[in-house]
């Protein structure tokens, strides 16, 4: 099992994403890949992969609570 960690985003960026999964899943999706791909740089034994499922976790919007 791989330690979680905790990555810092802008809070622009993390309201751009909400936005953006509250208008368009399909483009949410595709933008974070893009934006992780392109905007994001890895440090020490970080992934691409890391950083998605990260931004994701933090910009879901989660209507049941």
């Amino acid at each position: 099992m791989q330690n979680q960690t905790n990555y810092y985003w802008n809070s622009d960026t993390l309201e751009y994403f909400k936005e953006l999964y509250a208008i368009n899943e399909n483009d949410y999706y595709r933008k974070i890949e893009e934006f992780v791909k392109y905007e994001c740089d890895l440090e020490d034994g970080e992934t691409h992969q890391d950083l998605m499922v990260d931004l994701i976790n933090k910009t879901q919007i989660n209507e049941e609570y």
